[in-house]
C-alpha cells in the first residue's frame, strides 16, 4: 500500500459507519459550479494505515463561489483553493490577467488561499502550451510576485490526481486546525 494518501491520526470528526467500511469526511467540500468541466470528484480517496486504508466518502456540493474553485461549507470566507491545468494557467495569465489578480486580492483577505497547478514548475517553464504566446518567464515571475504580494500559495503538483489529493488534504488540514480552535 505504499504511496496511499489518506487521513492522519489527528483528524477531527470522521465518522465510521459500523456496517460499512467507508469513512465519512466531517465536512462538505464546496465546488464552484463553473468547475463542471474537469473538476475534482474526490472519489477513490483512502484513509491511512491507522484506519486500515478504508475508502473515504467526501461530501461535495456545487455552488457559486466568489473566489476559487474549492472551499469548505461554512468556511468559504476563510479558505479557498483555485485549480489550474497548465493550459488554463497560461490562458488565464495571458487573457484574463486582471481578473485573476483581482481574485488574488480577494484571496489575500482569507485565512488560507492556494493555487494548485496540475504540473510541476519545471515542466510549466520548459514546455508551455503550444497555443500560448505568453512567455514562460512571465508565468514564473507572476508566480513569485503574487505569492509574495498576496500571500497566496502556489503549489506545482506533477499531475492531476496528485493535485486532487493535495486539494483534499489541504482542506482537511485547514478543517482540523480550525475545528480544534472552535472547541
Amino acid at each position: 500500500m505504499a504511496g496511499v494518501h489518506g487521513v492522519n491520526r489527528r483528524d477531527v470528526g470522521f465518522t465510521v459507519i459500523p456496517e460499512m467500511t467507508d469513512i465519512i469526511c466531517p465536512f462538505t467540500i464546496l465546488i464552484d459550479d463553473r468547475e463542471r468541466r474537469g473538476g475534482y470528484t474526490f472519489e477513490g480517496l483512502r484513509a491511512d494505515a491507522n484506519r486500515q486504508y478504508r475508502p473515504l466518502v467526501v461530501p461535495t456540493k456545487e455552488v457559486r463561489l466568489e473566489t476559487g474553485d474549492y472551499s469548505i461549507e461554512g468556511m468559504d470566507e476563510l479558505v479557498t483553493i483555485e485549480r489550474k491545468s497548465l493550459a488554463d494557467l497560461y490562458h488565464t495569465l495571458g487573457q484574463r490577467r486582471n481578473e485573476f489578480e483581482a481574485e488574488h486580492q480577494r484571496m489575500a483577505q482569507m485565512a488560507f488561499a492556494a493555487v494548485v497547478i496540475e504540473t510541476d514548475l519545471a515542466t510549466a517553464i520548459a514546455h508551455p502550451p503550444a497555443e500560448s504566446r505568453l512567455h514562460p518567464r512571465c508565468v514564473y515571475r507572476t508566480f513569485l510576485s503574487w505569492s509574495i504580494r498576496f500571500g497566496t500559495h502556489w503549489w506545482w503538483i506533477g499531475g492531476r490526481r496528485g493535485a486532487e489529493k493535495t486539494v483534499f488534504h489541504a482542506l482537511l488540514d485547514f478543517w482540523n486546525e480550525h475545528s480544534s480552535r472552535r472547541k
